[in-house]
């Protein structure tokens, strides 16, 4: 078992994340409460990927298993740094500081493209602060998807058909950036 004596690194509303204590370059994810669904079904999504497919992690971070800890069972993954080894900040995290968000449209697209390319299904909520703006070097960056992928969906057997998942990455796409140009054009 792991003990963590860290600080927490992010919080989301049903997990946390520590920095693995044997490796700065990963985290583990951790649920706060008995319910493990988000968990179960990112593992789940992580497995098939790499059972049905080889695919880029330019956008994912990569998926390394489980581990024991002394805060209970999390899955481990990369946890994304900067090339200056600074944790990457969120995409929400860039437009508080008042970017705008023109400023990150081809990344956005670029990111869309791999979600298609890859068939990469994300969750309806996904929102700024689970993308992270990895910044390459000076100047080159891309958004990295680090929660609220696989679907949530009880029937997925429709998910093994590419087309339609083609179909509902769009859909959902299309609702996260109208919810993006909405928040953004509340401020």
């Amino acid at each position: 078992m792991l003990e963590l004596n860290s600080e927490p690194v992010g919080q989301g509303r049903e997990r946390t994340c520590y920095i693995h204590p044997d490796d700065d370059f990963k985290l583990i994810k951790i649920s706060r409460d008995e319910d493990t669904t988000q968990s179960r079904r990112e593992i789940d999504f992580y497995r098939r990927l790499q059972k049905d497919r080889e695919i880029s992690y330019t956008h994912l971070p990569r998926f390394y298993g489980l581990v024991n800890t002394s805060h209970g069972s999390g899955i481990v993954v990369d946890l994304i740094r900067d090339f200056d080894g600074s944790i990457s900040h969120s995409l929400r995290w860039y437009l508080d500081q008042g970017n705008p968000l023109e400023d990150y449209l081809p990344l956005l697209d670029e990111l869309k493209s791999y979600l298609l390319d890859n068939l990469v299904i994300f969750n309806h909520d996904v929102v700024t602060r689970n993308l992270l703006l990895q910044r390459l070097d000076e100047n080159s960056s891309r958004l990295v998807l680090i929660d609220g992928i696989g679907d949530v969906v009880f029937l997925q057997w429709l998910n093994r058909f590419p087309g339609h998942v083609r179909s509902k990455i769009n859909r959902r796409w299309q609702r996260f950036i109208d919810r993006l140009n909405a928040r953004l054009n509340s401020n």
